[in-house]
């Protein structure tokens, strides 16, 4: 990538891998620091968070819904505020999940969402990351569906707006937008100028879309970035096998050098945002092979500004 236009986009690192390990996350902290990183995500590991990938993501058995306290979720915080005095690094957004279409569920939801955004405000971060809604099962959704959806979406963006955060939707497996024609139909309703995307390759391969292409045609709404990878015959897994087959950057099938082009090739000064749920390998030696991969085979660096990334809009903001 040598005659690439110049890199505006950093790298961060997502602390899922140590979180879903149940490791020290101020030891994981410290150790990103430590290789180079300034760049920050978590789950926020709330509630109702937690309650939908229990109910509605295929991660096994369901158990009993573990107890969050409101110490835990302030402990958690207090360290995430904490990590740039401490040890450097910047929090660059967090990832919460919602149902949106669940009316009596919507105003709690609502309520996290927001109280999140000034969290993030307050951090100077400048993306809120959304995931969720329930996925499609056994009935088609109707156009009212999709509807409900984006205008919850968009409640939430005209919030963080004037706060200054751009808000971003993160199609998923086993949530509201899993593939191509789902997203194109969010895309059609869903207004822009105030939501917009958080693109990861890996769970629109494993859904059967191409996310190159879905990267070169949403690349104007696209804010945020994760970046990883899946191995074997993605087409043929089922249930949480998928998540099995999420591994290191470059060890998989994802064309991750083709986003990466599109990302130079179009100027994106966003932070593309290196992940991994689960390790078999251990969380510092799948880092440690992950920004080698970026460094070492795609030349690239993972700082490249000396300041902050801003966040990207497509627009400026007004209300429809």
């Amino acid at each position: 990538m040598t005659d690439a236009p110049a890199q505006r986009f950093s790298f961060g690192y997502h602390l899922i891998t140590w979180d879903l390990a149940g490791e020290s996350l101020n030891d994981a902290l410290a150790f990103l620091a430590e290789n180079g990183i300034q760049w920050f995500e978590s789950l926020l590991g709330d509630s109702l968070g937690t309650d939908f990938a229990r109910r509605r993501m295929s991660l096994g058995p369901v158990r009993l819904n573990p107890v969050v306290r409101d110490t835990d979720i302030f402990t958690r915080l207090a360290l995430f505020a904490r990590a740039e005095r401490e040890h450097g690094l910047r929090i660059a957004s967090l990832f919460a999940s919602a149902e949106y279409i669940n009316p009596n569920m919507w105003p709690y939801e609502r309520d996290m969402m927001q109280t999140l955004a000034r969290f993030l405000h307050g951090c100077g971060a400048r993306i809120l990351v959304c995931g969720g809604g329930p996925s499609q099962g056994t009935e088609a959704r109707t156009a009212g569906d999709y509807r409900t959806f984006a205008m919850r979406l968009e409640e939430i963006g005209h919030y963080t707006d004037a706060l200054g955060i751009r808000t971003v939707y993160h199609p998923h497996l086993d949530c509201f937008i899993e593939n191509r024609e789902q997203l194109d139909r969010l895309m059609d309703v869903l207004d822009t100028r105030v939501v917009g995307l958080c693109i990861d390759p890996t769970h629109l391969q494993i859904s059967g879309s191409d996310p190159v292409d879905i990267v070169a045609t949403y690349y104007d709404v696209v804010n945020y970035v994760h970046l990883k990878d899946c191995k074997g015959d993605v087409r043929a897994l089922r249930g949480f096998d998928r998540y099995r087959s999420f591994c290191e950057l470059g060890e998989g099938v994802v064309d991750l050098r083709g986003i990466i082009e599109i990302l130079l090739q179009r100027g994106y000064d966003g932070i593309a945002m290196i992940e991994l749920d689960y390790s078999e390998k251990g969380a510092r030696e799948s880092c440690r092979q992950s920004l080698d991969y970026v460094t070492r085979d795609l030349g690239l660096h993972l700082n490249a500004q000396t300041g902050e990334p801003a966040a990207r809009t497509s627009a400026p903001a007004s209300t429809p």
